[in-house]
């Protein structure tokens, strides 16, 4: 029996906060209330759910960047009602080659602005995708799920 070889996973990173094991558990069906994230969580070989603090704190930057090493794709995670843009200045560029999307999470919070926190994102480096999020949607996760799990099994992305 043959197994499906996956071509690629991807990393959720973002502030401490931003929502990540929140979405973390809604991609994977995971009934489960988010709970501080202490270390890197791994599901198989698809995704990464990543501490705040490894992003938040210079020192720790070395376990995102040796991770990152090993997945295709990068999925920043930053609230839709944060107007300050806490993505260390150059921490994309270590990056290079790989595909950097980002996640608005919280988009159905009262001083949600998409619009505002997409043009942020943007000029801070963000080059793929942007979607927007809210844990009690369930079709914007499953619009993230399918983009990112298509990406998995070697489906070209649509124009």
């Amino acid at each position: 029996m043959s197994q499906a070889v996956k071509v690629g996973r991807f990393m959720l990173i973002g502030q401490i906060g931003a929502g990540k094991t929140t979405l973390f558990n809604c991609l994977f069906d995971k009934d489960e209330v988010a709970r501080k994230t202490q270390v890197m969580e791994f599901e198989g070989d698809s995704g990464i759910d990543t501490p705040g603090e490894y992003f938040s704190h210079p020192r720790m930057y070395h376990a995102l960047i040796t991770m990152a090493a090993d997945v295709e794709r990068l999925v920043y995670v930053h609230p839709a009602d944060v107007f300050d843009c806490r993505l260390p200045y150059g921490l994309l560029d270590v990056y290079a080659g790989k595909t950097i999307d980002a996640i608005v999470s919280k988009m159905d919070v009262p001083g949600a602005d998409l619009t505002r926190v997409a043009q942020l994102l943007r000029e801070a480096g963000v080059s793929g995708q942007i979607f927007p999020v809210s844990s009690s949607d369930p079709v914007s996760i499953e619009r993230i799920r399918r983009h990112l799990l298509r990406l998995e099994q070697g489906v070209t992305e649509e124009p």
